[in-house]
C-alpha cells in the first residue's frame, strides 16, 4: 500500500514542479498554438503538458515498481517513451499521420510481441475462446492503437482527457492493489498522480495543453492497464471457482464500460464520417465533448458531466455482467447509442454566441487538422 500510495504523490509533485518550468521554456522558445484564422482560442497556449505527465509518471515507476519481478515493465517504460518522443515532436513540429501511426504500431509491437501484454482469448465474444498466438498479437496491438487513438482524439477540450484517465486508472488500479497485483496499482496510481498535478495547469482558462505527448502515452497505458485487467481476471476468476465470491465474471465487458467515453465517442465519429462518405479521419465538430459546449456548457462542466457517466457506465457495466462479454457490450453500447441520440436532438439556439463566449472563457484547441478532432 505505502508504494502505491507514494508513487502517486512521488508523480504528483514532480509533474506539479516541472509544468510551471515547462510553460516558461515554451513562452521563451515560442512552443505554443498561435491564434490564427483556423484556431478557436484566444491567446498562446503551450501544448507541452505531456511533458510534465511523462516526467511524473516514469520517475515514480522506476523509483516504486518491481522490474526484477515483473519483466514486463521494461517493456512498458520503452514503448511509453518511445510514443512520448513521437508526440513530443509532433507538438513541436507536426507530423504526417502517416508516421505518427507507424510509431503507434511500433509502440504496440513491443507491448505485445516483446513485453507478452496481449489477449490471449476473447472469453467467448463472438463464441470465440483460445485464439492463436499471431491473431493474439495482431487483436492486441489493433485494440491498443485504438485506443490510443481514441484518447488522442477526445483531447479536444480542457480536462477531459485527463479526467478520463484518472476514472479509468483508478478503476483497473483499485482491482489490481486488491487481487495483489502491486506493479500494475503502482502504474495506475503514478498515472493518477500526473495527470491530476497537470490538471491543475489545464482547468479553464488553461494555461498549457496536454498536447499529443500526453494524450498519446495516457492512451497507451489505458490500453495496457484494460489488456493486463482482462487477462489477470480470468486468473483471478478461475482460482475463486473453487469456492469464494468473485465479483468481475465479465472482465471484457467491464473494460469496455471503463473506456466507454473514448471508444464510443471514437466509433460514433468515424461511422458518421464514412456514412457521410468521408475520410474516418477528416476533422469535424461532431464529437460528444463539443455538442455539449454547444449547450453552452464550460469546457470544465463538459469534461465533469462526461466524466460522471462515464463513472455511470461502470456501475451499470457491473450489473450488466450476467449477460456475458457479449451482450454486455452491445447493451452498453446501446444505452451509450440512445444518450447520444437525446444529447444530439436538443436544439442549440445561437450557436455562433455560444462558440465564441466559450472560446474566449476557456481558450480551446485548435481547429486546424491534427488538433482539431
Amino acid at each position: 500500500m505505502l508504494g502505491v500510495i507514494s508513487a502517486a504523490i512521488n508523480a504528483f509533485l514532480i509533474t506539479f514542479f516541472v509544468i510551471p518550468s515547462i510553460i516558461s521554456i515554451a513562452e521563451i522558445k515560442h512552443l505554443y498554438d498561435t491564434p490564427g484564422a483556423r484556431k478557436s482560442h484566444l491567446s498562446k497556449i503551450p501544448t507541452l503538458g505531456g511533458i510534465g505527465i511523462f516526467a511524473g509518471f516514469l520517475i515514480s515507476v522506476c523509483l516504486y515498481a518491481n522490474f526484477s519481478t515483473n519483466p514486463k515493465l521494461q517493456f512498458i517504460i520503452g514503448a511509453f517513451c518511445l510514443l512520448f518522443m513521437l508526440g513530443a515532436k509532433d507538438d513541436i513540429i507536426e507530423l504526417t499521420p502517416y508516421k505518427k501511426f507507424i510509431g503507434q504500431i511500433a509502440a504496440a509491437f513491443i507491448v505485445t510481441y516483446f513485453g507478452n501484454i496481449r489477449l490471449t482469448s476473447l472469453y467467448g465474444v463472438f463464441e470465440i475462446s483460445q485464439i492463436p498466438y499471431i491473431w493474439s498479437i495482431l487483436i492486441s496491438m489493433f485494440i491498443i492503437i485504438l485506443i490510443i487513438n481514441s484518447f488522442n482524439l477526445i483531447d479536444g477540450i480542457n480536462c477531459l482527457a485527463g479526467f478520463t484517465a484518472i476514472i479509468i486508472s483508478a478503476t483497473f488500479g483499485a482491482w489490481f492493489y486488491l487481487y495483489g497485483f502491486e506493479d500494475y496499482a503502482i502504474l495506475s496510481a503514478a498515472l493518477i498522480g500526473s495527470v491530476l498535478a497537470f490538471l491543475k495547469f489545464n482547468f479553464s482558462p488553461a494555461k498549457i495543453f496536454m498536447g499529443d505527448s500526453g494524450s498519446l502515452i495516457v492512451g497507451l497505458m489505458s490500453a495496457i492497464l484494460a489488456i493486463e485487467f482482462i487477462e489477470r481476471s480470468e486468473v483471478v476468476r478461475v482460482q475463486f471457482s473453487n469456492g469464494g465470491h468473485y465479483w468481475i465474471t465479465a472482465a471484457p465487458g467491464m473494460s469496455v464500460a471503463a473506456l466507454i467515453i473514448p471508444l464510443f465517442d471514437t466509433l460514433r465519429a468515424f461511422s458518421l464520417r464514412l456514412l457521410n462518405g468521408k475520410s474516418p479521419f477528416t476533422a469535424d465538430r461532431n464529437h460528444i465533448h463539443h455538442r455539449l459546449i454547444d449547450l453552452n456548457l464550460s469546457h470544465v462542466q463538459a469534461s465533469v458531466v462526461l466524466g460522471i457517466v462515464n463513472v455511470g457506465f461502470i456501475v451499470l457495466g457491473y450489473y450488466f455482467q450476467p449477460l456475458g462479454n457479449l451482450w454486455m457490450m452491445i447493451a452498453l453500447l446501446g444505452v451509450a447509442l440512445v444518450l447520444s441520440i437525446i444529447l444530439f436532438s436538443i436544439k442549440v439556439k445561437d450557436l455562433d454566441f455560444a462558440h465564441s463566449k466559450q472560446d474566449e472563457k476557456d481558450n480551446i484547441r485548435p481547429i486546424n487538422g491534427a488538433k482539431f478532432r
